[in-house]
């Protein structure tokens, strides 16, 4: 039987997908994609070895975003606060790299993906197949 759980994970990944292409990021975002980068994004044709990589690797940044999320706002001392996103940083970069992919092309497969909705629903698909274990394994199903 299906539950809404998968469409709810859906809405969640597309959601923070945007957000988690700028956290694997060592520059700041340029203003905007270029048309001819997202015409190009549209268009990008990313295997499945490479979607199962990008899946593992955001599951993985969005654990790490959400633990030390939690311990950067009860931070009070800026150069602290400062030294925990940079490790924060490290921690993402590592994550994205110990998936097989390198930060350049997950930042193009999570741009691709927020251009191209065919891409977001297997990635999507993807994830559901890595969390759905872990959500059954808490809920203790």
């Amino acid at each position: 039987m299906k539950i809404a759980k998968p469409a709810l994970l859906s809405a969640m990944f597309a959601a923070t997908l945007a957000s988690t292409a700028v956290q694997a990021q060592e520059a700041p975002q340029k203003p905007a994609m270029p048309e001819a980068a997202a015409q190009a994004a549209q268009t990008m044709d990313v295997s499945d070895g490479q979607v199962a990589e990008f899946a593992d690797a955001y599951v993985a940044v969005q654990s790490l975003s959400k633990q030390y999320g939690a311990q950067v706002q009860q931070v009070t001392d800026p150069e602290e606060k400062q030294s925990l996103q940079k490790q924060t940083q490290g921690q993402i970069q590592s994550a994205i790299k110990d998936s097989g992919l390198s930060l350049d092309e997950y930042k193009n497969i999570a741009r691709a993906a927020n251009a191209n909705e065919e891409l977001r629903e297997r990635i999507s698909v993807a994830v559901n197949d890595i969390v759905q274990p872990e959500l059954n394994e808490e809920s203790g199903s």
